[in-house]
C-alpha cells in the first residue's frame, strides 16, 4: 500500500521499476502524496499534479496488461467513464454560448418526434445537466445488461432502451446521476450542429484543448497503449477479471471513453482560462449550486465553497478524476484500472485531505478504513472498542463495501465479522442484516442466514431481497 526524502528543489529521478519520469517538486504536500501512494498496495493507474499551471508530479503504477506484464506509463490511456459529461456540458454551453441553444429549451424543440410527450414538453436542457429529469436509467436496465454490448455502438442503438419507457419520477422533482440525461445532451448537440457528437467533440474541444489522445473509441478494436480493466472476478475468488463483457463497447456522451493524464490536464487547463468558453459560462459551471454536489455537468468536493471542482468516473475497473483545487492552485488527474475501492478512493480523498485540509466526510472514510482494518486484524471486539471510544462517526456505506469486498475475495468469515460490526454501529439498519444473511448463506449458514434475513425484515418488511432469499433458504 520506498518512500522519497524531502527535497529542497526540482528533481528528475528514474524509477527503476516503471522506467517512468517522475517530477517531484519541494512542494512537501506533494512529497506527502507522492510517499502515501507508492504505500498502497495492489494501486493501479496514474497521477498528475500539477500547481499555478507547472506539473509537479506525474508517476504510473501497476500494469496495463497483467497477462503480459506490461506496466503503466504515463501515457497510457485509461477509460475515463463518467468524466466525458464534462465534454459534453463543455459543448452545450458552447452551442448557449453562440444563442442556437438556451437551459430551458425542452427537448421536444429539438426532438420533435420524441415519443414521451411529457418528456418531449418538460424536460429541459438545465434538467438535463443537472440529472433532474426524471429519465429511466438504461444503463441499469435489464436488457442493456444482459445484450452483448456491441448491439449499442451508437446513440440511435441505445434510444430503444430509454425512449418508451416510463419517467421514474415527474421531471425537476428530485435528483437522479442518470447516463440518459448525457445521451440525449448528444443527440440535441448533433440535431443542432448536424454534425455526428464525435465530429463536434473532436472540432469544438478536444482540438482546442489539443488532446491528441482522447476519443471514444471501440473498445473491441485495438485501443494503442491502453490499459485493460480490472474488477474482483465473479467466477474465481479473490481473482481478477477483465471487465470487456460488463462495459460500453464504446464511448458516447454520457462518457465510456480513453484519455491520458496529459490530455485530461490539458482539458482542466483551457477550462479554467476560458479558451473553450467565455468567462461567463465558465464561471457558471464552476459555480456550485446552493443544494447540490452536481451542477452542470460539473462535480463539487470539500466543504461548502471549497472551490474544488471537476468531474469523476467509475465503473468496473475503472477509477478516474480530474479536480481543480482553484483556491489553492492545484489539479489533479487521477486514472486507474481496477475497481474503485482498489486504490482509487485512497488516493482521491488523500490527495483532497492534504491539499485543501479535512472534512466530515473525509474523516469518516479514513475512520472506518482504520476501523475495518482493525477488525480484520485484531479482532471484532478491538474494532467496537474503537468505535465506542471515538468521536468520529463511522460510513457505513464504506463498511457494507469493505464487507462485501471480502465476500467477493471468498473470505466469509472476515465479511461475517465486517458485517456483524456493521450491525453493532448501525442496529437499526436493515441493509447491514441484510449483508450479514448473504455472507452466512455464502459461508454454509442456513440457519444464521434464515435469522439475519428475518432480523432485516423486521426493520423493513418491504426487503423484497430477504424474502426470497428465505424462502430459496427455506426449500433447501
Amino acid at each position: 500500500m520506498n518512500k522519497i526524502t524531502y527535497l529542497l528543489a526540482i528533481v528528475l529521478i528514474c524509477s527503476c521499476t516503471s522506467k517512468e519520469t517522475i517530477h517531484i517538486h519541494s512542494d512537501s504536500k506533494v512529497i506527502k502524496i507522492a510517499n502515501y501512494l507508492d504505500s498502497l498496495e495492489g494501486f493501479s493507474g496514474t497521477v498528475l499534479i500539477a500547481k499555478n499551471d507547472s506539473v509537479l508530479f506525474k508517476k504510473a503504477y501497476g500494469f496495463a496488461h497483467l497477462g503480459h506484464k506490461v506496466k503503466n506509463n504515463t501515457d497510457t490511456k485509461f477509460s475515463y467513464a463518467s468524466i466525458g459529461k464534462s465534454f459534453t456540458a463543455v459543448a452545450i454551453f458552447q452551442l448557449i454560448q453562440a444563442g442556437k441553444l438556451a437551459l430551458d429549451d425542452p427537448i421536444g424543440k429539438f426532438l420533435p418526434n420524441y415519443p414521451n410527450k411529457v418528456a418531449r414538453d418538460s424536460i429541459t436542457i438545465k434538467l438535463l445537466l443537472s440529472h433532474r429529469s426524471g429519465l429511466p436509467n438504461y444503463f441499469q436496465s435489464e436488457k442493456f445488461i444482459n445484450t452483448p454490448k456491441n448491439q449499442f455502438r451508437t446513440l440511435e442503438n441505445l434510444a430503444p432502451l430509454y425512449e418508451n419507457r416510463p419517467l421514474e419520477f415527474q421531471p425537476n422533482e428530485q435528483f437522479a446521476y442518470r447516463n440518459t440525461n448525457y445521451v440525449i445532451l448528444g443527440r440535441i448537440i448533433e440535431a443542432i450542429s448536424r454534425l455526428p457528437y464525435e465530429q463536434l467533440i473532436n472540432e469544438n474541444v478536444f482540438s482546442i484543448a489539443k488532446m491528441k489522445n482522447t476519443g471514444n473509441f471501440d473498445m473491441d478494436h485495438p485501443i494503442e497503449n491502453a490499459a485493460e480493466n480490472y474488477t474482483l472476478s465473479d467466477i474465481y475468488p479473490n481473482k481478477l477479471q477483465k471487465t470487456m463483457f460488463m462495459s460500453a463497447v464504446k464511448g458516447n456522451p454520457a462518457g465510456g471513453g480513453y484519455s491520458t493524464l496529459d490530455d485530461l490536464y490539458k482539458f482542466a487547463t483551457a477550462f479554467k482560462h476560458n479558451l473553450l468558453l467565455n468567462t461567463e459560462y465558465t464561471t457558471l459551471l464552476k459555480t456550485e449550486p446552493e443544494n447540490s454536489w452536481y451542477g452542470y455537468g460539473m462535480q463539487f468536493a470539500g466543504a461548502k465553497g471549497s472551490g474544488i471542482y471537476g468531474h469523476s468516473g467509475g465503473h468496473f475497473g475503472v477509477g478516474a478524476e480530474w479536480r481543480i483545487f482553484e483556491k489553492q492552485n492545484y489539479t489533479v488527474i487521477l486514472l486507474t484500472n481496477k475497481d474503485l475501492d482498489q486504490g482509487f478512493l485512497d488516493a482521491r480523498f488523500f490527495i483532497e485531505q492534504t491539499l485543501a485540509g479535512s472534512t466530515p466526510k473525509l474523516d469518516r472514510y479514513f475512520f472506518t478504513k482504520k476501523v475495518t482494518t482493525a477488525c480484520l486484524d485484531k479482532g471484532i471486539d478491538y474494532a467496537k472498542s474503537m468505535i465506542s471510544t471515538s468521536k468520529t462517526d463511522l460510513s457505513e456505506m464504506d463498511l457494507n463495501a469493505k464487507g462485501y469486498d471480502m465476500l467477493k475475495r471468498g473470505f466469509y468469515q472476515k465479511a461475517i465479522a465486517l458485517f456483524q460490526l456493521e450491525t453493532f454501529a448501525f442496529p437499526e439498519s436493515y441493509d447491514a442484516y441484510d449483508s450479514l444473511g448473504e455472507a452466512y448463506m455464502n459461508n454454509g449458514d442456513t440457519l444464521k442466514a434464515i435469522e439475519m434475513y428475518r432480523k432485516s425484515l423486521e426493520l423493513n418488511p418491504e426487503n423484497d431481497n430477504a424474502s426470497d432469499r428465505i424462502k430459496v433458504l427455506l426449500e433447501h
